[in-house]
């Protein structure tokens, strides 16, 4: 059964009556005020301090639809969006299919702005709200995933989805403990899920850093459906590399998982699974901490999230919690639409209270809440895909829609789309973000890099080379010289329960571009400082033309690599069957940080429009570059270039733009600051052959961030856009 019948099916088998969320909102940044209570026990300082990893997958939101409107992270103010071919805004999506004209477009809408007597007749909730908890999904398989990102033009969400849901969101009035738990800790707005698909194979991800793509276990690989129960697969899941390790673990699950439970994928779980055939075996490892459900003593419309709560609440008083937990609930839990996110906030609230039974257990817990995918919800920032061929990163898909339709090469596994992510610790208290590029196998790489601390290195032997490199290990969000504990006041949850009768649907009620909460919240330093020029062009015999860019990483700070993606704004509309020649280049730049000069290059053909062209290049952490003009216009021997060091790395990086005149007479540059710093834009009078510098320091000015645009007084094509952020190894604030 595909993921969309199967979780619609039982949706509806559990639908449920209830009341209407009653919440209280909690004061921005509350956790800055909160005391930092003592411990019993002073601790090491470090990732040692960490004694249990309880995680939390839920199900089908995307970061946009939940968070798009919440201040400081990358949401529906960001400046750094890439634009959609015909130039339309990427938050003004077409509804017409992708490549043919577009008659007309759709902003994100609020879901709960619509009246309840706006509502189709029969599908009436009790108010707006109700509504807007009880929305039906949508489609999110392989097909229509893949169909929406449409080879990284972003243009394809309303034709992919079926329907303008997709550009459906909530903000913080309708989901205020959501909201709540991201200004007292840390969200990340950066992570992403691990396929461009559905829940089946993003569990897989989370459970063993692969779906096998390359088919090196079997000829299945699990790229698609709600799950991979009863395919047996046969690489090895993380709760076996625990195992081997010697660390203890156990999945906390219900006679009604929802199918969730990423460990009885796998042949070695399923053998002992008799839902799957498999043979109950007590005493088994395997069997105890995998498959065998909690006790069930409760009933009810709560009982599912109660007798989860209670079980970890035993074990935390026993002093049994293990080190690594999995926490699995039903729908009506999970916030799979049709399940409501407030119940999904009482879930979530009961866990943290139970590892608050004993004050010493949380305050040594890191509890990370993540999003298996993004259902069909709309986000706004492409996700990072290797370069075609990457090992174990592709897969051709034999048959389906996309097939049918004649994509006859490999697609990208992933990244996916951006879905939330919070991590609930001490060491990440205080309303932080963390914007360094991550998915599922992040959580894996946290594990790895704790167990291997602790003396028990846990490695996993799925994660591919191209994600490691691309995808952090979160400890970059942590401060364990300065933890803030206890359980900070949370709003009050209450429970709604499964619309009766089926999903609502909200009618859509505005078509403007929606607004984002003023102001800013504190960040983590990021591993990268990505750059990019345009270096010039080269001409073919043939009347072709190559524009020249050079990428690189380069920097004291730079760890990890910076993930690029270049836009030709001026190339005709493709279709899915010309990817990947024909679609946004996709270039991973290792990091350098002793040679300050190290570039890749990389050629883009601009040949379709007589000599004009209109490139885009983007990176993490709303890095943005834009390079437009006309190689026979009168700015052909204008160049900018922008550089953070000078001969070497320096005490700290700057921003020199550096504009040069290879012209026979005198060319007039303007600099403009666009953002971030206000400022009177600066002309220079540059002679022929000669250059001229404009050097700013960000740093000291806007906490590393700069927006600048370059243009040419003889020549209204010509411009040059520089934004990004600029690290000196400490924190800051979001852009």
């Amino acid at each position: 059964m595909s993921d969309l019948s199967r979780r619609g099916f039982l949706g509806a088998a559990a639908a449920v009556t209830g009341a209407a969320v009653v919440a209280t909102a909690l004061p921005t940044d509350d956790a800055q005020a909160s005391p930092q209570l003592p411990t019993k026990h002073r601790g090491h300082g470090d990732i040692r301090d960490v004694k249990h990893v309880v995680i939390l997958m839920q199900e089908n939101r995307s970061f946009d639809h939940y968070y798009g409107s919440m201040k400081g992270v990358r949401g529906f103010g960001d400046h750094s969006t890439i634009t959609l071919p015909g130039g339309l805004s990427v938050f003004q999506q077409p509804t017409t299919v992708p490549g043919t004209p577009i008659t007309a477009t759709q902003y994100p809408w609020h879901l709960s702005d619509a009246p309840a007597s706006a509502y189709p007749a029969g599908h009436m909730p009790p108010s707006s709200e109700v509504g807007a908890q009880g929305y039906g999904g949508t489609s999110h398989s392989w097909d229509d995933q893949h169909g929406a990102w449409y080879g990284g033009l972003m243009n394809g969400w309303v034709f992919a989805k079926g329907g303008l849901t997709t550009l459906g969101y909530l903000n913080r009035a309708d989901i205020p403990f959501h909201y709540a738990l991201a200004d007292a800790y840390t969200i990340g707005d950066a992570y992403h899920c691990s396929v461009l698909s559905a829940t089946g194979p993003n569990r897989t991800y989370l459970w063993s850093g692969t779906i096998d793509a390359q088919q090196k276990y079997s000829s299945f690989v699990a790229y698609n459906g709600g799950d991979e129960l009863g395919k047996n697969l046969l690489w090895e899941s993380y709760a076996e590399t625990l195992q081997k390790a010697g660390v203890s673990w156990r999945v906390y699950q219900c006679a009604d998982d929802y199918g969730d439970t990423g460990t009885e994928y796998f042949k070695t779980f399923a053998q002992y699974d008799p839902d799957q055939g498999g043979t109950p075996a007590p005493g088994n490892v395997f069997y105890d901490r995998g498959v065998a459900n909690v006790p069930e003593p409760l009933t009810g419309l709560t009982a599912n999230a109660d007798n989860l709560a209670a079980a970890i609440k035993a074990d935390v008083v026993a002093g049994t919690l293990p080190q690594v937990s999995w926490v699995v609930t039903n729908q009506a839990f999970s916030e799979h639409p049709d399940g409501a996110p407030n119940d999904g906030a009482y879930y979530v609230n009961g866990i943290l209270e139970a590892l608050n039974a004993d004050p010493d257990v949380f305050n040594s817990t890191l509890v990370i809440i993540d999003y298996d995918e993004n259902d069909g919800q709309f986000d706004h920032v492409p996700p990072p895909v290797p370069a075609p061929g990457t090992k174990d990163e592709f897969y051709l898909e034999a048959a389906g829609a996309l097939a049918s339709a004649g994509v006859t090469q490999p697609l990208p596994v992933g990244l996916g789309f951006r879905v939330p992510l919070l991590l609930i610790s001490p060491w990440t208290r205080g309303g932080w973000v963390t914007s360094e590029v991550s998915d599922h196998t992040s959580v894996i790489q946290f594990m790895e890099k704790w167990t291997g601390a602790l003396g028990t290195p846990a490695i996993c032997p799925n994660v591919s080379a191209w994600r490691r490199s691309v995808c952090g290990d979160l400890t970059g969000a942590f401060d364990f010289a300065s933890p803030i504990f206890g359980l900070p006041k949370l709003p009050k949850t209450t429970v709604i329960g499964d619309p009766p009768g089926g999903s609502y649907k909200p009618p859509t009620t505005t078509n403007a571009m929606p607004k984002q909460e003023p102001g800013t919240k504190r960040a983590r330093s990021l591993p990268y400082q990505p750059n990019a020029n345009l270096e010039g062009f080269s001409f073919g015999h043939s009347g072709t033309v190559q524009a020249k860019l050079s990428l690189s990483n380069n920097g004291p700070h730079a760890r990890k690599a910076s993930h690029f993606a270049v836009y030709n704004n001026v190339a005709p509309d493709q279709s899915l069957v010309d990817y990947p020649a024909k679609f946004p280049g996709q270039f991973t730049v290792s990091p350098s940080r002793g040679a300050w000069n190290r570039t890749v290059t990389e050629s883009v053909d601009i040949s379709a429009d007589h000599g004009r062209y209109d490139l885009t290049v983007i990176g993490p952490n709303r890095f943005l570059r834009h390079f437009a003009g006309d190689v026979n216009g009168a700015g052909k021997a204008a160049q900018a270039e922008a550089a953070y060091y000078r001969g070497g790395f320096g005490h700290k990086p700057v921003l020199i733009l550096q504009v040069s005149n290879g012209g026979s007479r005198a060319a007039t540059f303007t600099v403009t600051s666009n953002n971030y710093v206000k400022a009177h834009a600066k002309t220079y009078h540059v002679p022929a052959h000669g250059h001229a510098t404009h050097s700013v320091d960000p740093l000291a000015t806007s906490d590393g961030w700069y927006d600048f645009t370059i243009t040419l007084g003889s020549d209204p094509s010509w411009v040059r856009r520089y934004v990004g952020h600029l690290e000196d190894g400490t924190n800051s604030i979001t852009g």
